[in-house]
């Protein structure tokens, strides 16, 4: 699939893309879901994957990508470049792609820490506006994408002011694929995914991690839909999570502290009914402003 004729652009029912070309870095769960939810909201857009042969080959025969291969010289007339790879591997990728990218083109990611990314992209000549889609599934890999995994979540953008210019494009990018775009500094997104992302998803791996030794099978076979529900992240693919473990370690430190004085501060208070019940109730409220917040009640 080439550029948009003339013709195709001036058609009056033809939806323009924001960016005709698109070059995603990291075919996997996010990766192919922004190519189908970009190909619905813009059916014209060409994209362009970039991953290991097979995943690669898997992309084109599923028509999920126009063209496809393991090397960075295919992004070389993209519009967008998303680098949809974990963290640690976006920052060794921004380097590369510093003879790839065209003039005018934009680079972001998808890394769900934002910090250390952008002060790598900083020291290159990109031009590059930080990403986060808080949106995902237990399951990774490309066969998971969904046209609709962004429907309806927030999108975390964090441009520095010398790529400020850019980012009206991008949210405009971000909205057609069903987000909703939120504009902040990289410290601040870090603080914030801390709190909301990375602890939830530690503390549900602590808990099945403790709950599997010490209760082992047999327990498991007792337990109840709530042990399942608690521990729903527990399924996440560790990789992706050392890398931000690494790259957020200051803020994730300072929540995880938080989570073990509650915790203990409940187990010290174990013969005391009112530390429960303090605590629980606490629990409630914030957790009913949580479903306010995302308009469930």
């Amino acid at each position: 699939m080439g550029r948009l004729t003339n013709a195709e652009w001036q058609m009056p029912n033809a939806k323009r893309p924001i960016f005709g070309r698109v070059g995603i870095v990291g075919f996997g769960l996010i990766g192919g879901s922004i190519a189908l939810a970009a190909r619905r909201a813009w059916p014209k857009t060409t994209i362009v994957a970039v991953d290991r042969d097979a995943i690669a080959r898997q992309a084109v025969d599923t028509g999920r990508a126009d063209r496809a291969g393991d090397s960075l010289d295919l992004l070389h007339d993209v519009d967008l470049v998303v680098l949809a790879a974990p963290v640690l591997t976006t920052i060794e990728l921004l380097p590369a792609l510093v003879p790839v990218v065209r003039d005018g083109a934009l680079v972001t990611d998808v890394g769900s820490t934002k910090r250390v990314i952008v002060a790598a992209a900083e020291a290159t000549t990109l031009p590059f506006v930080g990403g986060h889609p808080i949106a995902g599934a237990v399951y990774s890999g490309c066969e998971h994408a969904t046209a609709d995994l962004f429907d309806g979540h927030s999108w975390i953008l964090t441009p520095r002011a010398s790529h400020a210019a850019q980012l009206e494009r991008l949210e405009d990018f971000v909205r057609g694929l069903g987000a909703t775009p939120h504009v902040m500094t990289p410290e601040l997104h870090d603080r914030y995914l801390a709190i909301i992302s990375h602890l939830p998803q530690f503390a549900s791996s602590a808990l099945m991690h403790v709950v599997g030794k010490t209760g082992g099978d047999m327990a498991l076979e007792l337990a109840g839909a709530g042990l399942a529900d608690s521990t729903r992240l527990a399924g996440s693919p560790p990789g992706i999570w050392k890398d931000i473990a690494v790259t957020n370690e200051d803020a994730l430190r300072a929540a995880l502290d938080e989570l073990i004085h509650a915790l203990e501060h409940l187990r010290d208070g174990l013969g005391d009914g009112s530390v429960v019940e303090s605590t629980f109730a606490s629990a409630r409220r914030w957790r009913e402003a949580l479903l306010r917040a995302r308009g469930e009640r």
